[in-house]
């Protein structure tokens, strides 16, 4: 067993788990924009070209193979982060639910280097990683930390903002 001070450096587990990530992430942003790129060619394939449309079809599937291998690969790395991603995923798909039997007449989301945060009666502001307002002014917002939460337009201090400001 070789002691700590024969290592001329650190090994830092957290920080390298967290490369790991990092690095599983951007792959898996990579092949998902690529995925959504053949799926705009596939519908740009004129429907007389079915092999054409396989091979794309076929690449998809592939792609998302290589999507799903990724991600139990975090899952066993980082179960907190893949957690994580989870819960903003299910967000997502409760807000896409929301919105399919809402009309929203205001979506806002959060940039890069922009906030996004609903502004309360009570004087609170909840941050947001998208707010969406309806014609009735009720708001639906995903939280920071991926929970879907909905307000009245009583509860609410800001108005959406009107069509010709976005």
């Amino acid at each position: 067993m070789l002691l700590p001070e024969f290592f001329p450096f650190s090994l830092d587990i957290d920080n390298m788990t967290h490369h790991k990530t990092e690095a599983l992430l951007k792959k898996i942003n990579y092949i998902e924009a690529d995925v959504e790129i053949q799926k705009q060619i596939l519908f740009s394939i004129p429907s007389a070209q079915k092999m054409e449309m396989e091979k794309t079809i076929s690449l998809i599937a592939a792609r998302k193979q290589e999507i799903e291998i990724l991600r139990q690969e975090l899952k066993e790395i980082d179960p907190a982060e893949y957690d994580r991603i989870l819960k903003f995923e299910d967000a997502v798909a409760e807000f896409k639910k929301i919105a399919a039997d809402i009309p929203f007449q205001s979506i806002i989301n959060r940039n890069v280097h922009e906030k996004c945060a609903l502004a309360l009666q009570n004087d609170a502001k909840v941050e947001c990683l998208i707010k969406a307002c309806d014609n009735n002014g009720d708001w639906t917002i995903i939280t920071i930390n991926g929970e879907v939460i909905q307000f009245t337009a009583a509860e609410v201090a800001e108005k959406p903002p009107k069509k010709d400001e976005f």
